[in-house]
């Protein structure tokens, strides 16, 4: 970890699943074992806007750079950044983010970086509208804020103190629906310090887990601190059951150092995956750690960007952007919105995963992809999952094509035949896009 506040990381089977236009709101990913009634559809732009992006706009190597981080928000299509509240921060930046590309700011406060009366008048000067939400104390367990003068010596009950503190003060001007507040967080290897923390729980709207994979393990897994599943269970509801979930901090490390890292590649089809499937669990919003690489390829605290230092795109970064791309509603008019046409899912393998979304134009999208892990980090070595067809059969009325993409392979558009009302696409791994 990094000294400091924001740290860097140490669908379907047999039964037919009718796929037509309503929205639903976020639950698990229809899965071969869960499918027995018609699938839920989503708003596409309810998951733009669940990715967001850890970020350190006023430290290197971001300070130096704001111009290129700006174009990177806007290629990516990403709307939020995660970043720490300090009052010496250059509030031109936030601004000019929200005002070229409304892109807005999730803030994490402290005592060792702002009072509350600070984080005020930070807010005001900023405007509350630039702003997605306040989150309390970053890994208060962390041995550098143990260390802190801040800290008190008794590292919980000072995170429990400043939580309700702030809570107070920001209550007192801004409603949950303004500014809503996001829990403090405990490192993502000791759950049981959550326990600690539950005296905050009655002083936040949302509860925050930091869900990565221990071991590079894909984010469908089951495994102990590794799956969604467990973190939802021993943090989340450790600290204040069923409440609304953000994932503050979650992916992967592309180091050349540790057995623990994965390939560029590898983190791309993951990292895709991982969103989908956090949105389809309902985490109201995945920040994923981090946007920029640090300098040393085999610093673990350096290898956790989209782009890496030397200003590239990584793979994650492109799939990511054309995973959020084929999601935005086109703005061109479109003559055939109006017609209804519904998919019904006839054959699938049995690690199929799918969700499907309706953009605001009227379009539909299905996102299909198999959970299956393709990196093996005891080997160091790669895991081919070959594609399997899923089939569908088209209904009201029959089009005579539909057309599909995979962002991990630059998201181009192709279009298949749909023949006697079948429609057969080989999916492996990699998310593929059908739009409709």
């Amino acid at each position: 970890m990094a000294a400091g506040i924001l740290t860097r990381r140490s669908l379907i089977g047999s039964a037919a699943a009718s796929l037509c236009l309503g929205v639903a709101r976020a639950q698990p990913a229809t899965t071969a074992a869960g499918l027995a009634a018609r699938a839920p559809i989503h708003d596409a732009d309810a998951f733009i806007d669940s990715v967001g992006v850890n970020v350190h706009l006023s430290s290197e190597p971001y300070a130096s750079r704001f111009e290129f981080v700006t174009r990177l928000f806007e290629k990516s299509g990403i709307r939020h950044f995660r970043d720490e509240l300090r009052p010496s921060n250059d509030l031109s930046r936030p601004r000019e983010l929200f005002e070229r590309l409304a892109v807005r700011g999730h803030l994490l406060v402290s005592p060792v970086t702002n009072s509350q009366a600070e984080m005020m008048d930070y807010i005001a000067a900023l405007g509350k509208e630039k702003l997605s939400a306040i989150e309390g104390q970053n890994e208060g367990d962390h041995d550098w804020f143990k260390a802190q003068k801040a800290s008190k010596g008794n590292w919980s009950k000072t995170v429990c103190d400043y939580q309700r503190a702030t809570y107070e003060t920001l209550r007192a001007s801004y409603s949950a629906a303004e500014l809503p507040i996001v829990s403090p967080t405990v490192l993502d290897y000791k759950p049981q310090d959550m326990l600690l923390l539950r005296p905050a729980a009655a002083y936040c709207d949302i509860a925050a887990i930091h869900s990565y994979a221990q071991n590079g393990q894909e984010p469908e897994t089951e495994e102990d601190y590794a799956a969604l599943s467990w973190y939802l269970r021993q943090i989340r509801d450790a600290f204040k059951p069923g409440a609304p979930v953000m994932a503050t901090e979650a992916g992967y490390n592309n180091s050349r150092a540790k057995k623990a890292a994965v390939p560029e590649a590898i983190a791309a089809i993951y990292i895709v995956r991982l969103l989908l499937n956090n949105f389809a669990a309902g985490v109201t919003r995945t920040f994923l750690y981090e946007l920029l690489d640090g300098p040393n390829l085999r610093e673990w605290e350096d290898n956790w960007g989209l782009v890496r230092y030397d200003g590239t795109w990584k793979p994650a970064f492109t799939a990511i952007a054309a995973l959020l791309d084929a999601l935005t509603a086109d703005r061109r008019p479109d003559p055939l919105r109006e017609r209804r046409i519904s998919l019904n899912l006839q054959e699938a393998p049995p690690d199929a995963r799918l969700l499907q979304f309706r953009r605001s134009d009227g379009v539909g999208v299905i996102v299909a992809w198999r959970s299956a892990r393709c990196f093996d980090p005891s080997l160091l070595s790669e895991i081919e999952v070959a594609p399997r067809p899923f089939v569908f059969r088209a209904e009201h009325p029959v089009p005579q094509t539909v057309s599909t993409a995979v962002p991990n392979d630059g998201g181009r558009w192709a279009e298949v035949p749909i023949k006697t009302r079948q429609l057969e696409i080989p999916i492996g791994a990699k998310a593929t896009l059908i739009r409709f």
